[in-house]
C-alpha cells in the first residue's frame, strides 16, 4: 500500500485473544500499519493509553471514545458483541469492517446461568454482523465450516500464528529436577481453561486408569477457571495428589513445556488452540480430541482420541508413553509443520491480504 493504513483492532483483552491481537497488533505495526488495539469491554479506565508490550492499548471508555471519533481505514473486530460501535462507523463514516470468527458460542456447555445467557447473545451477535461486515474470515476450516453449515456464514480462513520461543533455559533436566520429575517418569502437559469446553476431567480420568495399570505419570496443569474447584477435589478423591501438579498462573510457561513429554489437549470443539502451536514450538508430541480444530492444527504431528472418552485416551497416553521413537518423530514434524504454516508473519501475511482486498474493493475505502 502507498500510504500508512490506520486500523483499529477490536477485541477483549484475555485468554487467546489477547495474545492473538497483541501478536497481530505487533506484526500489523512491523509492516507499516498504524494500529491501535481497542478493548471497550474492560471495565478499566486508564489514564489515556495502556502501553501492553508495543501495540497502543486503549480500554475501557477510551477505546469507546476513540472508536466513536478515530477516522481509521478499517476497523477489524474480534468479538461479534463488541460491532454496534464499529457498525455505526461503517454507516455514518463508510469505514469497512473485517470480522474475525474465533469460533461459535458453545453456551450448553457454560456452568454459570449468567454466561449461559451472555454467550447465547454473543451468537445472536454473530448472525447481525456477519450481514453488515465488509469482509468475514475465520481461524480455522472447522469454525469456517460450521458457521457456514449452522448460519449460513460465508468466510475465508486465516490461521492464527506465534512468534519463535526464544528461551533456552531453564533446560529440559533443570525443568524436571525443579517440577521434581523422576526420569522415569512420563510427564502430561495442559494448559487451559478448567472449563467444560476444556474438558480436564475426562484427561484427569486417564491419569486414573494409567496410574491403576502401575504406570508412573506425572500430569502439569496449567490454567484456572469455573472447574477448578471440582478438579482439585476430584483429584484428592481419586487420590492422585502425587501424581498431579497444577498452577492457575504462571509468569513464564516455558519451565512446564520444557518438562513435558507429551501435550495433551482434550478440548470439546475446539475453535483453533494457540497452545497448541506453543506446545508444537517446544517439540513435543500431541495427543488431542476428534472434535473441533485440534486435529486440523496438529495434523501429522499429533494422534487424535475420541472426544470425551477417557478409556481411548488412556489408551493412546499409553501408545506413546510405550514409544519415545515416536514421541520424537511427532514433536519434531511439529515444530516443521508449525514453521511453514503457523508462524506469526503467515498470520499477518494473511490479513494484509484480506485488508487490501477490502479497502480496494467498490466502497471499501472511507
Amino acid at each position: 500500500m502507498e500510504r500508512i493504513v490506520r486500523i483499529g483492532l477490536v477485541s477483549n483483552f484475555r485468554g487467546g485473544l489477547k495474545q492473538f491481537a497483541s501478536t497481530l497488533c505487533e506484526g500489523l505495526q512491523a509492516n507499516g500499519f498504524d494500529v491501535d488495539l481497542l478493548c471497550p469491554a474492560s471495565m478499566e479506565i486508564p489514564n489515556g493509553r495502556g502501553a501492553v508490550a508495543r501495540p497502543s492499548v486503549y480500554q475501557g471508555l477510551s477505546a469507546m471514545a476513540r472508536l466513536f471519533s478515530v477516522r481509521y481505514d478499517l476497523i477489524h473486530c474480534n468479538v461479534a458483541s463488541l460491532g454496534p460501535i464499529p457498525i455505526f462507523r461503517k454507516g455514518i463514516n463508510r469505514i469497512p469492517i473485517v470480522e474475525t470468527f474465533h469460533g461459535f458460542p458453545q453456551w450448553w456447555l457454560e456452568p454459570k446461568i449468567r454466561d449461559k445467557l451472555a454467550y447465547t447473545a454473543e451468537f445472536g451477535a454473530v448472525r447481525v454482523i456477519a450481514k453488515l461486515a465488509s469482509s468475514k474470515t475465520s481461524v480455522s476450516n472447522f469454525v469456517r465450516s460450521t458457521l457456514q453449515q449452522i448460519l449460513g456464514i460465508e468466510s475465508s480462513v486465516v490461521h492464527n500464528g506465534i512468534t519463535h520461543c526464544s528461551f533456552s533455559e531453564p533446560t529440559r533436566e533443570q525443568s524436571r529436577k525443579m517440577l521434581k520429575i523422576e526420569e522415569d517418569t512420563l510427564a502430561v502437559l495442559f494448559v487451559g481453561r478448567l472449563h467444560p469446553a476444556k474438558d480436564p476431567m475426562t484427561l484427569l480420568r486417564a491419569l486414573e486408569i494409567l496410574v491403576k495399570r502401575g504406570r508412573k505419570m506425572k500430569l502439569l496443569v496449567v490454567g484456572d477457571g469455573p472447574l477448578s474447584n471440582s478438579f482439585h477435589r476430584e483429584v484428592s478423591h481419586l487420590g492422585l495428589e502425587r501424581q498431579v501438579t497444577s498452577w492457575r498462573y504462571l509468569p513464564s510457561l516455558h519451565p512446564a513445556y520444557s518438562a513435558a513429554d507429551i501435550f495433551c489437549f482434550p478440548s470439546v470443539n475446539e475453535a483453533f488452540g494457540i497452545v497448541l502451536l506453543e506446545a508444537m514450538d517446544h517439540s513435543l508430541p500431541l495427543i488431542v480430541s476428534d472434535s473441533g480444530a485440534a486435529h486440523e492444527v496438529a495434523g501429522s504431528s499429533g494422534i487424535t482420541f475420541r472426544t470425551g472418552d477417557e478409556i481411548d485416551l488412556s489408551n493412546k497416553l499409553a501408545q506413546l508413553a510405550d514409544d519415545p521413537t515416536t514421541r520424537q518423530k511427532l514433536g519434531d514434524e511439529g515444530h516443521r509443520r508449525l514453521d511453514e504454516k503457523f508462524r506469526l508473519d503467515s498470520m499477518v501475511k494473511g490479513y494484509v491480504r484480506v485488508y487490501e482486498e477490502t479497502l480496494s474493493s467498490r466502497g471499501g475505502r472511507a
